[in-house]
């Protein structure tokens, strides 16, 4: 989503090369442009003297572009601590959004964010590269009420579904050091019975893996490896997608789609959606909805009609280089008394063995073991 300056200028040189012409038509065709030049008074979100004709240029073309939104995104250098920096870049983006609907613009069109430290374009090692660091970054969106709207009936229906069963395909995206995407895929199950049951199975090449919760106990199996964990959470799904989630770093498959709110989980963060029209999921019509948050977008394609259950959902990070993905492909939809609920107890037919829920845990992921994370940038 970010478009780095060419190194070889300084942020002087970029604020001298400026042109309001220049910024219209990067917003036009790139739907982003880093702006120099707004300066502000050291750890304040005060506007200097001087800012009054980028801000003009700004609200112009707002003006001459009635259809745009503009997301207004601070960025700072590395001094002081990530906290106020963080705190710092969105008051500086407020002030720039306050000081454009002084001049005439619906603060409707406007948004305000900050990204603080967390994405640099330049070495912080140097002046050079911190004065880079520090710019604001305009990115143009589009709310469509009506990927809105859909999104939200597909979450209202989900919601109100007492059963529900599905089949899915995955598969996760890396990227290596040397920048080569590694796919990783599998497939499984999904049995929910609303409020607090479910079973879910996942078999990969590395992994092979069944779940189940009956409100009080999830028991996690590792099937090729014959051992199985138990741990107490009593509760409702959405509790123990939390759960699982937050505190041991276990996702269900697909798991924003099994909570009673989902809508409000996927739009968390959403600053711009989009309508893209139909699209054919294992021969289901369905609507094609793209939405954008500063770290990732996603896209999901819905059923059309009495059914608006998820065919398929993609998310793709946007700040790490490569752009991975993680998508999962629905198959075999069925939903009321259409599901076979089982009773969700656990039964261990093949004599495995129960241990700590630390001796297994590496044992139930996507990521197989030779697989080693980096260190976070």
């Amino acid at each position: 989503m970010l478009a780095s300056p060419v190194s070889a200028q300084t942020a002087e040189e970029l604020a001298s090369h400026y042109s309001r012409e220049d910024m219209q038509q990067a917003l036009k065709t790139r739907e982003q442009y880093e702006l120099y030049g707004l300066r502000f008074d050291s750890d304040k979100a005060t506007l200097q003297p001087g800012a009054e004709s980028l801000l003009d240029d700004l609200a112009t073309t707002l003006k001459n572009f009635p259809e745009w939104g503009l997301r207004i995104v601070g960025h700072t250098d590395a001094t002081g601590e990530p906290e106020a920096n963080q705190a710092l870049s969105v008051e500086r983006a407020n002030s720039i959004k306050t000081a454009l609907v002084e001049r005439g613009i619906d603060s409707a069109r406007l948004q305000a964010g900050g990204a603080g430290e967390r994405r640099p374009v330049a070495n912080n090692q140097t002046a050079e590269g911190r004065a880079l660091n520090r710019r604001v970054e305009l990115v143009r969106f589009t709310d469509s009420v009506e990927a809105k709207k859909l999104l939200k009936a597909m979450s209202d229906y989900l919601a109100a579904q007492k059963a529900i069963s599905f089949g899915y395909d995955a598969n996760l995206q890396v990227v290596s050091n040397a920048g080569q995407k590694l796919g990783l895929a599998s497939s499984g199950t999904v049995t929910l019975g609303r409020p607090d049951k479910v079973q879910t199975t996942r078999s990969g090449g590395f992994i092979n893996v069944e779940t189940v919760f009956d409100g009080k106990t999830l028991t996690l199996l590792g099937k090729d490896i014959n051992k199985y964990t138990q741990v107490e959470i009593p509760g409702t799904v959405d509790h123990l997608v939390d759960e699982l989630k937050d505190k041991y770093n276990l996702p269900l498959p697909a798991a924003d789609l099994l909570m009673t709110n989902s809508y409000d989980e996927l739009m968390m963060g959403v600053y711009d959606s989009k309508d893209l029209g139909s699209g054919v999921i294992n021969g289901a019509e369905c609507d094609s909805l793209a939405f954008r948050k500063d770290d990732v977008d996603f896209q999901i394609w819905v059923a059309q009609g009495q059914q608006p259950f998820p065919c398929r959902l993609v998310i793709t990070s946007t700040q790490v280089s490569g752009g991975p993905e993680y998508s999962v492909q629905v198959r075999d939809w069925k939903s009321g008394d259409a599901v076979m609920l089982g009773d969700f107890n656990f039964k261990n037919t093949t004599n495995a063995v129960m241990v700590d829920v630390k001796d297994i845990k590496s044992k139930l992921g996507d990521m197989p073991e030779n697989f080693v994370m980096g260190e976070g940038k």
